[in-house]
């Protein structure tokens, strides 16, 4: 059976995955980096994609901790 393709989208997410998994780098220091050399349009369109991934998982923690007798 044939996969359907990954969306662009899904690859950037899964390049991001695997960027931030490497334990050996130092997360703060990429955000100062990325401070000091970004736009605040860049660095609001990452934290868009930051409030989304938050909403998601909380929205599936609420999903899995509900309860309909109460």
């Amino acid at each position: 059976m044939r996969k359907k393709p990954m969306t662009k989208e899904e690859k950037i997410a899964k390049t991001m995955i695997d960027l931030v998994n490497d334990y050996t780098i130092d997360l703060d220091m990429v955000g100062i980096y990325l401070a000091q050399q970004t736009s605040p349009l860049l660095y609001n369109r990452i934290d868009t994609v930051i409030d989304s991934a938050r909403y998601h998982l909380e929205a599936e923690h609420d999903r899995q901790n509900h309860n309909p007798l109460f």
